[in-house]
């Protein structure tokens, strides 16, 4: 709790190194209540919601994700949406900004030469957009720390 304020996070990621540094992240910011969505739903029972995995690239497979995302954002009453990537996340954030939350996009930190496609995309509506390395830092693009 933050003053007076309880603030509810989401957090969302695909399985694999998107979940590890999200896991780390969300270790580090203080939430009154924190809820997780995962693409891994067999080899992860910490997550409270699931999504089917795809890429950008695969972008129609997702389009038929988007009302379940939608639903996960209603239910979750999550003030902010957290992700780490990759597509799912970006996802589950646009829906999250579509129903007025706050959301937060943190690059992984495997993009050290250019931010990911989601990055990119995430520019497009995302509240705020963080890259774990300095020199990609530009524009609406911050650069607060790395996550491993």
């Amino acid at each position: 709790m933050l003053g007076d304020f309880e603030i509810n996070v989401l957090f969302a990621a695909s399985f694999g190194g998107h979940w590890v540094q999200l896991k780390r992240l969300a270790e580090l910011v203080e939430a009154d209540e924190a809820e997780f969505v995962s693409t891994a739903a067999e080899q992860n029972g910490s997550a409270n919601y699931y999504l089917r995995d795809f890429s950008v690239r695969e972008l129609h497979w997702g389009l038929w994700q988007f009302p379940r995302a939608l639903r996960i954002v209603r239910r979750s009453r999550a003030d902010v949406i957290i992700s780490t990537g990759a597509a799912p996340g970006l996802l589950v954030l646009f829906a999250g900004r579509l129903l007025g939350r706050k959301t937060i996009w943190v690059d992984s930190i495997a993009n050290s030469r250019r931010l990911s496609l989601s990055g990119r995309a995430a520019c497009l509506f995302a509240t705020h957009v963080l890259t774990q390395w300095p020199e990609l830092a530009s524009g609406r693009v911050r650069h607060l720390g790395s996550l491993l």
